[in-house]
């Protein structure tokens, strides 16, 4: 029994130091990982964006090369530092071994601008503001909405808020059709969407969307450019009859 005793305490000693050794082991790794140079950040890879250029990501996030990976970048507050601006809609920073931070991206895209008094109200697909600024953006223009309630970084808000909406759905569709509006005046469901100065598109969203999506309002323009027609009104009814006039009302 004594000699099972002293076999049993024997193991525990060598399995405490055993634990003990590989306890020291990590922290001298950890401590050689938090002072060598061959750690520090040399090096921020900037993902999606857009918009902003690498050097203004960069500034936004006050990111500074040479601190250590692990506690000498604060990945946390570059990443609180970037969400903060509006056009952000998603914002991740990795750490990449041994010296470089991966800053990766998926930003708003700006879709329209709604005139608002003498500026203009930058926003999204769903609506979500992005900026305000006094000179006119080379994206569609809105006119003819009321906004009720403006904040940046939260979706605007109007009187009109189904025609907002369903003009919005069909900016998104306007992109994938190879087709451009200048500026779209909405009226009582209604809207006119300007192709060139004096080249009219007029209809309601929906009617304008499903002329998009089967081609028809592009075969339409196509052939008035073809013509050298730069002057009309192009009429989208609910029976997706697209017709033409050279007439501007």
């Amino acid at each position: 029994m004594k000699e099972e005793r002293v076999i049993k305490r024997r193991k525990r000693r060598i399995k405490f130091v055993v634990k003990l050794g590989v306890f020291l082991i990590i922290c001298g790794i950890a401590v050689f990982m938090l002072k060598a140079p061959f750690f520090n950040v040399t090096n921020f890879q900037v993902e999606g964006n857009n918009y902003y250029s690498e050097e203004e990501i960069l500034v936004m996030g006050n990111c500074r090369t040479g601190g250590n990976i692990f506690i000498g970048t604060d990945t946390g507050d570059i990443k609180s530092r970037l969400e903060k601006d509006a056009y952000m809609a998603s914002v991740k920073v990795k750490r990449v071994l041994p010296d470089t931070i991966r800053i990766e991206l998926k930003e708003r895209k700006q879709t329209a601008a709604i005139v608002y008094g003498e500026k203009y109200v930058v926003v999204d697909g769903e609506g979500t503001v992005l900026r305000k600024t006094g000179v006119m953006p080379q994206i569609t223009v809105l006119k003819g909405l009321t906004i009720s309630k403006l904040s940046v970084g939260e979706k605007v808000e109007t009187e009109e808020k189904v025609l907002l909406r369903q003009t919005l759905q069909m900016l998104g569709i306007m992109e994938k059709s190879n087709m451009y509006f200048k500026t779209i005046e909405l009226s009582e469901g209604e809207i006119r969407a300007r192709i060139l100065d004096n080249l009219i598109c007029r209809g309601t969203p929906e009617n304008i969307m499903q002329a998009m999506e089967n081609n028809n309002l592009q075969l339409v323009v196509q052939e008035l450019f073809d013509r050298k027609i730069e002057r009309g009104t192009i009429y989208i009814s609910g029976d997706r009859t697209v017709s033409f006039s050279p007439k501007i009302d």
